[in-house]
């Protein structure tokens, strides 16, 4: 209440402006001109008459990679000032074993793993097919950032050609160890370049360095990379050892 107070009197003098940032992210960061203003929810902020810039970025390691939306005032009127800060959706899409075709109501956005950005939250269901395994569907969240993850189970298999396949599968056992030692050194470095992803990701929320952003990026896809490859490496494996 003393704060409200505080910025009323403040404005009627004419020395600031009453800034209101409408977004569909409450946790959001809120900078004016470099300098912490405080969380979207907790607006609306004092603005002096010299403000040239507004900058809202979403908080969270997963959200990490959605831009931050930035807004000159350097053309604005001198009253009460409101930004529309609403980021679009974005829905991270992961399966094991990886590969999965993923579908948005009867439309198909791709295959798992990836990254679908909407404009408004996503109303149908997801589903995600890869044969050899049941399907999954999941009802998507609402938030700026959605991951969805999911582990398929596999179809039974006929017993039948499982005893008349298994000569093969002993045959092949030195090719099992060998891609079961691939799948353990990638979920080595897939660890490795995650971890090296989020240190980097505590310096970038604190200073907001394009050049770490790209860091971040490139960890992230080699993370992905080692992690696609475990996936493929031990379901190699499973299928072999069913057969």
């Amino acid at each position: 209440m003393v704060v409200t107070s505080l910025l009323g009197a403040t404005l009627a003098h004419g020395q600031d402006r009453l800034l209101t940032v409408a977004s569909n992210a409450d946790s959001a960061g809120v900078w004016i001109d470099g300098s912490w203003a405080g969380y979207v929810a907790q607006g609306p902020f004092g603005l002096s008459t010299m403000a040239k810039e507004v900058v809202v970025r979403p908080f969270g390691v997963d959200a990490w990679s959605i831009l931050p939306l930035r807004f000159d005032l350097d053309k604005r009127s001198i009253g009460a000032v409101t930004l529309d800060a609403r980021f679009n959706y974005h829905y991270s899409i992961q399966s094991t074993p990886s590969g999965a075709q993923v579908y948005l109501g009867g439309d198909k956005l791709g295959s798992t793993p990836m990254l679908h950005v909407s404009q408004a939250p996503l109303e149908e269901s997801i589903r995600l097919e890869l044969d050899g395994y049941h399907g999954s569907t999941t009802q998507p969240a609402d938030g700026i950032w959605n991951t969805i993850s999911v582990t398929l189970a596999a179809l039974p298999v006929d017993p039948v050609a499982v005893s008349s396949l298994r000569g093969r599968q002993r045959k092949g056992s030195r090719l099992n160890m060998a891609v079961a030692a691939l799948s353990f050194t990638a979920a080595v470095l897939a660890i490795h370049y995650r971890t090296k992803a989020d240190n980097r990701f505590d310096d970038y929320a604190s200073s907001g360095s394009a050049s770490l952003r790209a860091k971040i990026n490139r960890l992230d896809r080699q993370s992905g990379i080692a992690l696609g490859t475990m996936q493929l490496g031990l379901g190699f494996v499973a299928v072999r050892l069913i057969r």
